[in-house]
């Protein structure tokens, strides 16, 4: 089964990212891939792990992403040998497939560094984002099945939970599995991969304006606009709603970004 399949099919499940857990059942356990993880936490973009450089890249991948690991940092391969209990040769081989994403960038004379893009590359991938996020609003308008807005809507109610108990960081989560399901439903897979990859080089920076509540509220709304744009197959103002949605998102992060850079 590919993995877009297996993405569809983790639709409203859960899945457990432990990351010794599954160095145990690679090693030990010898489970079949399918029965590796659990599954406990639905994450329409997890990628089972199939080797200990998978398991270390995945790992190092999320604490990237949501800015655990700073832009700029460098990854010393020593180090993180240490951190995992693993021999350097791992450790080597998740830094070329998170060099491979975009998220690391290898230095001379400094090695592998956590990329930092500048005011200028976030902007441009901000507009690459938007063109495909628009396209991709307006074909799932088109071809959204009725299991895609059943999951959008409990994604809804999820949402508007988190705000009510102000966890921003789970409500930006939530948010993104609720663009990736709007991207399966549109079912172009190439796309949906160059929107991950893309969104991977900027999502840490999305936690920067989570601390503003009106623009997460702004932004709650906007969901239950596309939603609403989608349930009614109105191809046109999904994707006028979603460039909408993107745009002021981009303007806010770029503001702050800008004043951060000046002070």
């Amino acid at each position: 089964m590919s993995l877009w399949h297996k993405e569809r099919q983790f639709a409203g499940l859960t899945i457990k990212n432990n990351f010794w857990y599954t160095i145990y059942s690679i090693l030990i356990l010898n489970f079949k891939k399918e029965n590796i993880l659990k599954i406990v936490n639905y994450n329409p973009d997890f990628k089972q792990p199939e080797t200990i450089a998978n398991a270390v890249a995945h790992s190092l991948e999320n604490a990237i992403i949501k800015g655990k690991i700073k832009s700029g940092t460098r990854l010393v391969e020593r180090d993180l040998a240490e951190k995992y209990k693993v021999s350097r040769l791992p450790i080597r081989e998740a830094i070329r497939e998170l060099q491979a994403k975009g998220l690391v960038s290898k230095i001379p004379h400094k090695g592998a560094v956590v990329s930092k893009n500048s005011l200028e590359e976030i902007k441009d991938i901000c507009e690459v984002k938007c063109t495909i996020e628009s396209f991709s609003a307006s074909e799932a308008a088109k071809k959204i099945t009725e299991k895609d807005i059943k999951e959008l809507h409990l994604l809804i109610d999820e949402m508007e939970y988190q705000i009510k108990k102000k966890n921003f960081i789970r409500y930006s989560e939530i948010a993104y599995k609720f663009h990736c399901i709007i991207h399966i439903a549109h079912g172009n897979k190439t796309l949906y991969e160059i929107y991950k990859k893309l969104d991977n080089q900027i999502y840490w920076h999305r936690f920067t304006y989570l601390h503003y509540p009106e623009r997460v509220k702004c932004s709650f709304e906007q969901h239950k606009n596309i939603l609403k744009a989608l349930c009614n197959k109105d191809s046109k103002n999904a994707e006028l709603l979603m460039k909408k949605h993107i745009k002021e998102g981009e303007e806010i992060l770029l503001k702050i970004l800008t004043e951060e850079k000046n002070n």
